[in-house]
């Protein structure tokens, strides 16, 4: 655990998101939200994660928060600074760790697992780009499809009202780990854009244990950063488009020198949202990935594999229709 001896934090009121138009013309109110939860949500259980406790991490990692949900779990223990990047599949109601997620992530909407490997990109989640968390274990995933064997684990993006005009923080601890991050979110119009990005790296700490150490052994070193933006226009006064583009990259070392591995990532989606009495909510997206890794053997430790090259492409879409059906 980092020990920050040095903080900053900056933070201004964010402006009104709404405007009102002349005459008796119905006021826009622009919330960058998905639509509200269909009338049997509560049947399932979900179990909500509030933006209070997101921004109360002392990790700052998602992965630590969602490990307060009863039944989560990771194909291994350690946070997305000390562990392989393919290995951070999640799963719920103890059904057993597993590389390969058995659990649908989803941000607004769009899933989060990689097209190849099926684990999560933990590094490009940043908490205080979210405004919720809903976990859904087992049945209940809805459209969700098929990837939601264990369950559904919902995260939204922060709305207007949640978002600052401008926030950026630093940190500095133990082990050189140094954290970086920024938030400016300028009203454009009757919509908004939200620009983030942080960085974080370290020396990291040893892995093994002290009397199993060799000469090759090294401290779990990470280097990593990610940039999201989110933009939301209004289209009507029960309407609106919603962006997001999200770059990522994270550099690890783990347990020898020279087991370097890398992951990177482009992702994109529009979302149409309509609040009308038919309520629409669509949405199409696309994932580059990447993934490079040098396993070192523990008994030459020398190169046994060389993974330079992993790409991987995932593009999908959804459509769902609410149409009116009574209190």
């Amino acid at each position: 655990m980092k020990t920050p001896i040095l903080a900053m934090i900056l933070i201004a009121s964010p402006a009104a998101a709404w405007a009102e138009a002349p005459g008796d013309a119905p006021s826009i109110v622009v919330t960058g939200a998905g639509l509200d939860l269909p009338p049997g949500t509560p049947a399932y259980g979900s179990v909500v994660i509030a933006r209070e406790r997101l921004m109360d991490s002392a990790s700052g990692r998602i992965e630590n928060i969602l490990g307060d949900i009863a039944g989560f779990q990771q194909f291994r223990r350690s946070d997305s600074r000390s562990a392989n990047p393919s290995a951070q599949g999640v799963t719920l109601r103890a059904l057993g760790g597993n590389a390969s997620s058995r659990t649908l992530m989803l941000l607004d909407g769009v899933p989060l697992a990689d097209p190849f490997f099926g684990y999560i990109p933990f590094s490009a989640l940043a908490p205080e780009r979210l405004s919720v968390v809903r976990v859904t274990r087992g049945g209940g995933s809805g459209a969700f499809g098929s990837g939601a064997v264990a369950g559904t684990i919902e995260l939204a993006s922060a709305t207007r009202e949640q978002l600052p005009d401008f926030a950026a923080s630093a940190f500095y601890g133990s082990r050189d780990a140094t954290e970086l991050s920024a938030t400016v979110t300028p009203d454009l119009g009757t919509g908004y854009v939200s620009l983030s990005g942080r960085w974080d790296r370290g020396d990291g700490f040893y892995t093994t244990p002290r009397d199993q150490r060799v000469s090759a052994s090294v401290p779990a070193a990470y280097d990593g950063w990610s940039t999201n933006m989110r933009a939301v226009a209004p289209l009507t006064a029960t309407s609106e488009l919603q962006f997001r583009a999200t770059l990522f990259e994270d550099k690890r070392t783990l347990r020898f020198a020279g087991a370097d591995n890398m992951s990177q990532g482009q992702d994109a989606s529009i979302r149409y949202i309509a609040r009308g009495a038919w309520q629409v909510d669509a949405l199409a997206y696309i994932q580059a990935r990447n993934f490079s890794n040098i396993v070192i053997s523990s008994s030459s430790f020398r190169r046994t594999l060389d993974q330079r090259n992993t790409p991987s492409t995932g593009l999908g879409g959804k459509i769902e229709l609410r149409p009116p059906v009574g209190p």
